[in-house]
């Protein structure tokens, strides 16, 4: 049965823009697709990759938020937004993440690379090897997002979004700022620059994530906010303005609050087990990890499941794959999702071993008459 998504059925909503997309964040459904798969330039939008891979080098230890980097003539020299850092200035890694997220700092963007990877074409590379192993449709030339080879499309900025915030959920912090200061070296007062995601002061709950623009790009803006505990992700690719790509943005964020509510299936899992072969147990109880499931408003009553398990050998590890849920809303397939085991399962003593092994021989023998 093919999956139904709820994007096929929203004809209602009409986005002004090349492409559109909203996203569930929780359970990482697509609510909204308007020309989602189609490859589109990025512009700024590169930038939320190059805070990814500088953010996943200080998980690992390898880099801290407090480590300097000596900006070089090259990243001084970069055109467009700017964070307007000088030669041979020293900076933090923490004072570049802010330049990129909030002011959309080229320069920023370049001295982060060169001082995490010596530059910028290895750090290009890191942030193309993470695509793939995020196994997301999208490829990057360059960290700042000005060349028009950059390319991605609406639904693969979502599932990034997705992923980056799921991995690294203080960076928020980073992208909710409304503005932010920084003195360079020559200058007597600060400059203060605005964040040009407007609905970070326009719209409610609203805490990033990041604009882009380029004549090949049109008005790009990734938007996230969070009501009700319920964080959403819209994607607006090509609009004629800023104006247009807030007032799009905003659209797609209340059409999403308005028809869509979360329902969690695990209650539907209760005392659902499957067969463990040769373990200490002979039945494993079953979990997803992802529960939750949006549904539009009202329909929540006919949600249904349908499990298909396949028996497992001992030993088995909580979390490993035991089986498929399908997730069913009206009788209509929406989502499917691996089945997990609850619990860990030891092997079995020998005997335990030789009866399972005895039972298994009998029944397939069974079969076969």
């Amino acid at each position: 049965m093919p999956i139904t998504t709820f994007a096929q059925q929203a004809p209602i909503l009409e986005i002004d823009a090349a492409a559109a997309l909203l996203m569930d964040y929780q359970s990482g459904q697509v609510l909204y697709s308007q020309n989602g798969d189609t490859p589109h330039v990025p512009a700024s939008l590169v930038k939320i990759m190059t805070m990814y891979v500088a953010l996943d080098q200080i998980k690992a230890g390898k880099v801290s938020l407090q480590d300097t980097v000596t900006v070089s003539e090259r990243a001084w020299r970069m055109i467009g937004s700017r964070m307007f850092l000088e030669p041979d200035e020293v900076v933090t890694v923490e004072q570049l993440l802010y330049g990129i997220a909030v002011v959309s700092g080229n320069d920023a963007c370049v001295a982060l690379a060169e001082g995490l990877a010596g530059s910028e074409a290895a750090y290009v590379q890191y942030m193309n090897d993470k695509a793939k192993a995020l196994n997301l449709p999208m490829h990057f030339v360059d960290v700042h997002g000005l060349s028009a080879d950059n390319e991605i499309t609406a639904l693969g900025i979502a599932e990034l979004v997705r992923s980056y915030l799921r991995d690294h959920p203080d960076a928020v912090r980073f992208h909710q700022e409304s503005s932010f200061s920084y003195q360079p070296r020559s200058s007597r007062t600060p400059i203060v620059q605005t964040n040009r995601n407007g609905l970070l002061r326009t719209y409610e709950g609203a805490d990033g994530l990041k604009t882009g623009h380029l004549e090949a790009a049109g008005y790009n803006l990734v938007a996230t906010a969070v009501q009700n505990n319920r964080r959403l992700i819209a994607v607006v690719l090509g609009a004629s303005s800023e104006a247009k790509r807030e007032q799009e943005a905003a659209a797609l964020l209340t059409h999403g609050y308005r028809n869509f509510d979360l329902v969690t299936v695990a209650p539907l899992l209760s005392d659902k087990t499957t067969r463990v072969y040769k373990g200490k147990k002979s039945q494993v109880g079953l979990a997803v990890a992802e529960p939750l499931i949006a549904v539009p408003k009202g329909v929540g009553k006919s949600v249904s499941v349908g499990i298909q398990t396949k028996e497992v050998e001992a030993p088995v590890a909580k979390g490993d794959k035991v089986g498929v849920l399908s997730i069913y809303v009206e009788d209509e397939l929406v989502k499917q999702v691996p089945l997990l085991a609850m619990e860990e399962v030891e092997r079995g003593s020998w005997l335990k071993i030789l009866w399972d092994n005895i039972t298994r021989f009998l029944r397939d023998l069974i079969r076969r008459r």
